[in-house]
């Protein structure tokens, strides 16, 4: 049995892309008879025994903008220190960028693994032109000291025996931010997607009506945290000419922003004149989330910075048309006209066409959804992921 300790500021149900991957993958790796410790970030400090296979040890991390990965990577070091009195680790699995490479004691385990989720240099050159007013705190952080988090973020990857990219294009960002530095450690090992808990409805009208909506209403859900790089502006530019001729459409956004970042967008949606086509909902958990993608006619996503976007893998396999952007990973996972429409980013009336050619040709649509869901029970199954990661794994005890 390969004794596997991840460490996260994120872990189901707290909230994030990071924490869906190491939930996730944790299970697979439990069914695969492996063990799993899992530090992360809570509200206080609190040892969990949830199996004889799964250990959870919560730190407590004060949810302060900018700090908050520090903290937490103060709080992980003690709590590893004292794991590794009691327990012998084989692999330490970090998740990057969000965890400092001085979270984890030197020693720790037998090796090393990094997965790589984005990095602080992409995030910070996708909101370079961003205005300053729409930035959250960590966002201005970010911008103005990339420099100071990149640090870490380095030596984090030189200590790792390996490194998961979730998608090949994370693998060229750190060919070209690290000069080749780490080329013969990366391994590109796509996200995942539980294609069971994430599938189509029995009844969507059954589904819309439970969420309050009526059964004539298209509804158009994009998912994902309020920042600045959702490019949720956007999504809201376009929403006008979709609403002039379906004024029965009714976009769900879903996710949870800091400080103002809501009232913003409300703010630009009712001078566009579509507030009330909009339903703000906050965060969804993560046991909530199938309902909305279930009570979904289509998914928008328009986003201008991405690596591998689990929300994008959740709609693909709910079976719904998705209509997103040409960046980052999305093109390895979509193939634009078959599974989905890509765009380019900020272009709100090529977002609002392909939203259009959807809801005006719905034989088509429908058949756009049956092979998102086909591409993903091929290529994005957690069962055929989690045997790439342990290829990885085995790569680095080897």
């Amino acid at each position: 049995m390969t004794k596997i300790c991840f460490i996260s500021p994120e872990y189901l149900p707290l909230a994030g892309g990071t924490g869906a991957y190491v939930y996730y993958l944790s299970r697979e790796l439990i069914k695969k008879r492996n063990s799993i410790s899992i530090v992360t970030g809570y509200d206080e400090n609190l040892d969990v025994r949830v199996s004889d296979q799964l250990d959870v040890h919560l730190v407590k991390v004060f949810k302060a903008p900018v700090v908050k990965s520090f903290m937490f990577a103060a709080a992980s070091y003690k709590k590893l220190v004292s794991i590794r009195n009691i327990a012998s680790i084989d692999i330490t699995h970090s998740n990057l960028p969000l965890v400092p490479d001085f979270a984890i004691p030197e020693n720790f385990g037998r090796t090393l693994i990094s997965t790589v989720h984005s990095t602080w240099e992409g995030e910070a050159n996708a909101i370079r032109g961003e205005p300053y007013s729409r930035l959250n705190a960590n966002e201005k952080f970010l911008r103005s000291f990339t420099w100071f988090l990149s640090i870490f973020e380095k030596r984090m990857l030189q200590r790792a025996k390996r490194i998961i990219a979730v998608s090949d294009f994370t693998r060229r960002e750190l060919h070209d931010y690290y000069e080749h530095q780490y080329d013969s450690k990366v391994r590109v090992v796509h996200n995942g997607v539980d294609v069971d808990k994430f599938k189509p409805p029995l009844d969507k009208i059954k589904a819309k009506l439970e969420l309050g909506f009526k059964p004539n209403d298209i509804v158009i859900l994009s998912v994902g945290r309020l920042y600045a790089r959702k490019g949720l502006f956007t999504l809201i530019e376009s929403m006008p000419a979709v609403v002039k001729d379906f004024g029965n459409a009714r976009f769900i956004i879903s996710g949870k922003g800091q400080s103002d970042e809501m009232q913003k967008l409300i703010s630009h949606a009712t001078r566009l004149g579509v507030r009330d086509n909009i339903v703000f909902t906050g965060y969804t958990p993560d046991k909530k989330l199938p309902k909305l993608y279930q009570a979904a006619d289509m998914f928008a996503f328009s986003t201008y910075y991405e690596h591998h976007p689990f929300a994008v893998l959740e709609a693909l396999s709910s079976q719904l048309p998705v209509v997103t952007t040409n960046v980052g990973g999305i093109p390895e996972t979509i193939t634009n006209g078959k599974d989905g429409f890509m765009c380019q980013p900020f272009n709100s009336r090529e977002f609002s066409d392909k939203i259009l050619y959807l809801l005006d040709h719905p034989v088509f649509a429908q058949e756009m959804a049956l092979r998102a869901r086909r591409t993903v029970l091929e290529r994005f199954d957690w069962r055929a992921v989690v045997q790439k990661v342990l290829k990885v794994y085995d790569e680095a005890l080897n």
